[in-house]
């Protein structure tokens, strides 16, 4: 962590973790590789994008709304089918100039924006290549909960053959009852 974002009173703490929350299918997740699943397919199913994803970063809050969607569209990266990161980008205002925050993956930079509007960015391009903070979402420093499944989604076979077992059972054990009671009257 650099200046200005090292300074007392910042909201920036050395060895800070992240905390905040993100829906998934996981009907979607690659058993191979590294691949990024897109946020589209949860928003898609009724969820908003404010509440799709969320990252509490020092003293901010971005959400899926905050994508700079000229760069690139959020999701979720997996590595052989393991959670592996986020791709996002958005920039942030701090102390009078603006920054841009960008996970790819594993790895979170943050770096300096020229503030001269383009077509990708209205706050420009990154000044240089240093980065500000450097950090890593791993499942042992990051506190990002998955919320619940995508509502809507169609259940997986092995979901269905557990239910319908479920269902058979219920109605075994009834069927028994009912037969034991008429037995004894």
């Amino acid at each position: 962590m650099k200046a200005p974002f090292n300074a007392a009173g910042s909201g920036f703490t050395p060895n800070m973790g992240f905390s905040g929350t993100f829906y998934y299918d996981p009907a979607q997740i690659p058993t191979t590789g590294t691949t990024n699943v897109f946020f589209d397919t949860v928003t898609s199913n009724g969820i908003a994008a404010t509440d799709a994803f969320t990252l509490n970063f020092g003293p901010y809050t971005f959400t899926l709304a905050d994508n700079i969607d000229a760069l690139g569209q959020a999701g979720i990266q997996y590595n052989n089918g393991q959670f592996n990161g986020f791709v996002f980008v958005t920039d942030f205002l701090f102390n009078g100039s603006w920054y841009q925050f960008r996970a790819n993956g594993p790895s979170i930079t943050v770096k300096l924006l020229d503030n001269v509007s383009n077509q990708y960015d209205p706050h420009g391009y990154p000044v240089g290549t240093t980065s500000y903070i450097n950090a890593r979402f791993t499942t042992g420093n990051a506190n990002l909960s998955p919320v619940v499944d995508v509502p809507g989604a169609v259940p997986e076979p092995a979901t269905w053959a557990l239910m319908l077992l479920g269902f058979g059972g219920i109605g075994f054990a009834m069927r028994r009852k009912r037969t034991a009671a008429l037995a004894t009257a």
